[in-house]
């Protein structure tokens, strides 16, 4: 039910040590072909290779995480640069290190979602990642070659949820979960347009589980470094599955769906939009 959620908010965008993947953050590697290592202080590192600085960012920290040997002329290297903040804003590059250079590969953005799985062989390799789009569970990041591309998995249509139990089962869990599963979204989409469920997930990111009051499962919560000012209300009706949200954006007035204004909703959501 949490694909993205489960590390994305937990992380709060914050360290690069929240990626899935099981990572080194050294600043060193030594390849077959001489050592990938950090040089600099505070937060001003460069990234080198050897005794030459590599062509990438000045202006953070850098971190080399992953090392992998090929029976070809090159390694494989991944190392990560971040500003240091508690914001997302890093960039990860796939280095393919040989004898006569070093490779760089295109950056991707820890914005993008973080990293769950690297599998490499001597002429490829291929990382899959989260995505914070909700249509889409994963990216396949892929270079091969001269030749990258990411490939996007968007996740099947699925009929819509139904009442009782498949309304009870998210107790418990957080609430952006919600939208992140693909029968959720179809019964949401009697009151709202997939971008509006988009919005709303991102002002679920921040907040506490999913609770039942009365006949509601409801959940609130405000988006990542923006509480008190966007923030979101969801709610499914545990007798018939009818759906009710509120968006609300700082001196806007609340985008209200579907049973928005219902008094036991609001009631229920009431202390968590304050």
């Amino acid at each position: 039910m949490t694909r993205f959620f489960a590390l994305f908010a937990a992380c709060l965008f914050a360290a690069p040590l929240c990626a899935q993947v099981e990572l080194d953050y050294a600043e060193r590697v030594t390849t077959r072909f001489g050592e990938i290592h950090a040089v600099g202080a505070d937060y001003q590192f460069t990234l080198w290779h050897n005794q030459a600085q590599l062509p990438l960012p000045e202006d953070g920290r850098w971190w080399v995480n992953w090392h992998r040997e090929t029976d070809a002329g090159f390694d494989w290297v991944l190392a990560t640069h971040h500003h240091g903040g508690n914001s997302c804003g890093g960039a990860s590059y796939i280095l393919r290190v040989s004898a006569e250079r070093v490779d760089v590969g295109q950056p991707f953005s820890d914005c993008d979602g973080l990293m769950l799985d690297i599998r490499a062989e001597e002429d490829w390799i291929e990382i899959d990642r989260m995505d914070p789009n909700i249509l889409v569970p994963l990216v396949t990041i892929r270079w091969q070659g001269d030749a990258y591309t990411e490939t996007f998995r968007y996740a099947p249509a699925e009929p819509a949820a139904g009442a009782g139990a498949d309304v009870t089962r998210w107790v418990g869990e957080h609430g952006a979960a919600i939208l992140e599963d693909a029968s959720e979204r179809a019964r949401f989409a009697s009151a709202m347009q997939t971008f509006e469920m988009q919005e709303l997930w991102q002002r679920l990111l921040v907040g506490g589980g999913v609770a039942q009051q009365g006949d509601w499962v409801v959940a609130t919560g405000c988006m990542p470094h923006a509480c008190g000012i966007e923030m979101g209300a969801i709610g499914i009706r545990v007798s018939d599955g009818a759906v009710a949200a509120v968006i609300r954006s700082s001196g806007m007035a609340d985008r209200t769906f579907g049973l928005a204004d219902d008094s036991a909703f609001r009631a229920a959501i009431a202390d968590g939009l304050q």
